[in-house]
């Protein structure tokens, strides 16, 4: 009788296994994490980017851009691959513990435009990000390990649901609240991988002053 639950259990524990083993990745997260064509996605975006701006970044004084972080700078794939390793969905808790493991990679293209951008005087980024505010310093931690943190750069992250990127965007451009220290600016280009990443301005154009990356992982649509 105590062969026969060893048998079962044994049983039990291979199936286990082999189901887990013969889970398959969503489509989205596998073109994301393996597909040739989104890295060469990415990196056409940022080098076409930089083409576009590059001659309007020289003639200021003090050029600046907004871009957003996550899936536009930070790689977040590995969490998307741990939810489903899970069985869980994103939500705020969980995601908030991935930011602190200061783990995310880079999207490609993502350090070259960057470090380019960075060589020319005074040159600054705002990284505009929903990522919560608490999570800064993990983020900041990340960036430096992966090599496109500078000091001289601008964080604003989410204070509480009512402080939208609308708000943060407005803060940028009148100089106030957070930006206050730092005065108004005027934005030459937008980075981000949402509609929500950019202003309804017509001044600014996709491929132009405006560059969306791809993400079918999670969004609005």
């Amino acid at each position: 009788m105590k062969n026969r639950w060893v048998l079962y259990l044994l049983i039990i524990i291979s199936f286990f296994a082999i189901s887990q083993e013969s889970k398959v990745l969503p489509n989205d997260v596998q073109w994301v994490t393996q597909s040739s064509e989104y890295k060469s996605l990415c990196e056409q975006i940022y080098f076409n980017a930089w083409i576009s701006i590059r001659n309007k970044v020289a003639s200021l004084d003090e050029p600046v851009i907004i871009m957003d972080l996550d899936e536009t700078v930070l790689d977040n794939s590995q969490y998307q691959i741990n939810l489903f390793n899970k069985s869980e969905e994103y939500n705020p808790k969980s995601w908030n513990k991935w930011v602190k493991r200061e783990e995310a990679k880079l999207v490609p293209g993502s350090k070259d435009f960057i470090l380019r951008y960075k060589k020319i005087k005074d040159a600054k980024i705002i990284f505009l990000s929903n990522r919560d505010n608490t999570t800064l310093m993990a983020t900041k931690n990340n960036m430096k390990d992966l090599g496109v943190f500078f000091s001289d750069d601008i964080f604003l992250l989410k204070l509480d649901k009512n402080d939208t990127k609308i708000n943060r965007r407005d803060e940028v451009f009148l100089g106030k609240n957070r930006m206050k220290a730092h005065g108004a600016k005027k934005i030459i280009a937008y980075f981000g991988d949402a509609m929500g990443d950019f202003p309804e301005d017509k001044n600014y154009k996709f491929g132009v002053n405006k560059f969306i990356f791809p993400n079918p992982m999670y969004g609005k649509w």
